[in-house]
């Protein structure tokens, strides 16, 4: 018997940003997201109790990526902080981005040429060739070039499982 999923597909994914603007100039001109929302926010108590603040006011904006949208939002009430200095991808919590794009080649060029900060050049690691970047407030975005399949995916955890057996590791 099938059960069936609980989750269809990632809705969107939200990051908090400290300037809008910039934010945009970066995810809207330089990536070309499409902007379908752009919304001034406030004195909503259901969304003060969604998001466990109070007097929640802001900027929201929605930029589609295909058939997922990014969130950008802007918090006038309360004002963020800025994520710790140093934070790593392999820091606990939401780590990255992942954006899937044409040529990862061109994406990089382009973004060394807007001196966005970029880990490395891209790189090839089978399944996909890869680089991260910086967004404008630090996070982390990754660039990918996917070549993966089903298949190919299933064969890849069929022979991590058989290595991590062999170590008797479980995690």
């Amino acid at each position: 018997m099938n059960t069936p999923r609980a989750v269809s597909r990632v809705n969107h994914v939200g990051i908090s940003v400290a300037d809008m603007d910039r934010s945009l100039t970066f995810y809207r001109d330089l990536l070309g997201l499409e902007q379908v929302l752009d919304l001034d926010v406030g004195n909503e108590p259901d969304l003060d109790a969604v998001v466990e603040m109070t007097g929640v006011e802001g900027r929201v904006v929605f930029l589609d990526a295909g058939d997922t949208r990014v969130e950008l939002w802007c918090y006038a009430i309360p004002v963020g902080e800025q994520l710790p200095g140093g934070h790593k991808p392999a820091d606990h919590g939401v780590s990255h981005i992942s954006f899937d794009v044409p040529d990862v080649d061109e994406m990089h060029r382009k973004l060394v040429e807007a001196s966005i900060s970029v880990t490395t050049t891209p790189k090839d690691l089978g399944i996909h060739k890869t680089f991260y970047a910086r967004g404008p407030d630090g996070e982390y975005l990754e660039f990918v070039e996917d070549r993966s399949d089903r298949a190919m995916l299933q064969r890849a955890t069929e022979r991590s499982d058989a290595h991590r057996q062999m170590r008797g590791a479980t995690s």
